[in-house]
């Protein structure tokens, strides 16, 4: 068997056994304030050091190791037995495939960390996790020592207008001053309780919580508030018992259509796997998708569609069978003409592997009911925003308004075409613009196919 023949066997192996419910949590808050430290932590079973030997252990990339900052979106994931007790392994190795395939194998319950960037100059990488990524949950980290600053405001803001079911997470509370740590906490309990924020009924939480109770409240007006520390330990036993009892809401949105529907799978990454040929990985929106089918990868610039074949399936970096709607999975994909070599520079985040009846609806333009939450002057026709759809994303210009000019506040139905090429849009998808900051959110309700 050569080199070739070894690597596809290893992404086509038997499928092993699964676990039967994943739930994702986004991980935001501002820069420094200890969230991929708090991710390595929980899904490793370890305690930081003070000094961040916790978050290397997380990080995708060697210069975010080197300044401590994440810069793309990390994703980890924490398993729990029929008991609820977490799963890990003896030794926790640097190979993430055999660490995941071990957590996966023998979890009943999954939980999927999408570790999301703080610094205010890759909001748009934090956006494209809470859009594209479909969270069930959004974990707020806050630093007790830092207080609560613009971009924390502003990640709330976000899974606020998205309708994501949001939980807080204060941390070096070892640290922080008693003053500081102190009005940290004012300050969070004040931004919740207040209209904007939808009066919600902040909780802090202690050994004696009910977390069942907790995690079935949280998507009305409950916001739990932990207390931890990545030193110590202090309140991490409780966060994990919160944790597994999170419910998965893929089928509650509505964002995810049935397994039985037309096979629809956004793309949020690409690679190129040295003897497997071109990974893409992304959600599964809907249908079901099974080795060696035939499905149609798309829009290229022109709005063209090309046959492929998927010659392997990953979920959580172990072999499987299908891939149904709501998981995160991962294609082997190949052209389905031999003649034809897929390269991985034809592929974008944004493009979409689907079934052939879902091709026709792919659109330069689309209209949207939109309202404004921020923006410093007027919006006027030509205004061009950054649109966020799923997993497009890609800047538009205003061709037509309902109105004159759009302000902070008011709502209106705009006329949107895309600038540089054409993307897979359906009725009733949310869509978020900004520039720079967020700017307004609003739901397409009709599609201009091309």
């Amino acid at each position: 068997m050569n080199s070739t023949e070894e690597s596809e066997s290893k992404f086509k192996q038997s499928e092993p056994r699964t676990a039967r419910e994943d739930t994702r949590v986004a991980v935001i808050g501002n820069v420094d304030s200890g969230k991929s430290t708090l991710v390595g932590v929980l899904t490793r079973g370890v305690v930081d050091d003070g000094r961040g030997s916790a978050r290397r252990l997380v990080f995708n990339f060697s210069h975010e190791e080197a300044n401590g900052r994440t810069s793309s979106i990390g994703q980890e994931i924490m398993g729990f037995d029929s008991g609820g007790s977490q799963v890990t392994p003896e030794r926790f190795t640097e190979n993430k495939n055999k660490t995941w395939s071990y957590v996966a194998n023998h979890s009943q319950k999954l939980v999927t960390f999408l570790d999301l960037c703080g610094h205010e100059r890759y909001l748009k990488t934090t956006v494209f996790g809470l859009v594209g990524l479909m969270p069930d949950y959004a974990m707020i980290v806050v630093g007790a020592n830092m207080g609560v600053t613009r971009m924390t405001r502003e990640h709330i803001g976000l899974a606020l207008s998205m309708k994501i079911p949001m939980f807080f997470v204060v941390t070096k509370v070892d640290i922080a001053p008693d003053n500081v740590y102190k009005k940290t906490l004012e300050t969070l309990q004040k931004i919740l309780r207040s209209p904007g924020a939808g009066n919600r009924m902040p909780l802090l939480v202690d050994s004696q919580s009910e977390f069942e109770e907790m995690a079935e409240m949280i998507e009305t007006k409950l916001c739990p508030i932990f207390r931890v520390s990545n030193v110590t330990s202090e309140g991490l036993e409780e966060l994990k018992k919160f944790v597994h009892c999170l419910k998965a809401r893929t089928l509650n949105t509505g964002a995810f259509g049935s397994a039985e529907e037309p096979v629809e799978f956004l793309i949020d990454g690409v690679f190129l796997v040295t003897g497997v040929g071109v990974v893409v990985s992304g959600i599964m929106k809907a249908g079901t998708v099974h080795l060696n089918q035939s499905l149609c990868l798309g829009p290229d610039k022109s709005g063209n569609y090309r046959t492929v074949t998927v010659r392997g399936i990953h979920i959580k970096r172990t072999n499987a069978e299908e891939a149904r709607a709501g998981q995160s999975a991962c294609f082997n994909i190949r052209a389905a003409n031999k003649k034809e070599q897929l390269k991985k520079n034809q592929i974008k985040k944004g493009m979409v592997v689907v079934d052939r009846s879902l091709t026709p609806e792919t659109a330069w333009e689309f209209e949207a009911k939109v309202v404004i939450l921020h923006h410093g002057t007027t919006i006027r026709p030509n205004y061009q925003p950054i649109i966020h759809c799923g997993v497009v994303r890609q800047a538009a210009r205003v061709v037509w308004m309902s109105s004159g000019l759009l302000r902070t506040g008011d709502e209106g139905t705009l006329r949107f075409r895309f600038m540089f090429r054409p993307e897979l849009i359906h009725r009733g998808m949310k869509i978020l613009f900004r520039e720079g900051r967020t700017k307004g959110l609003g739901e397409i309700f009709k599609v201009y196919p091309i």
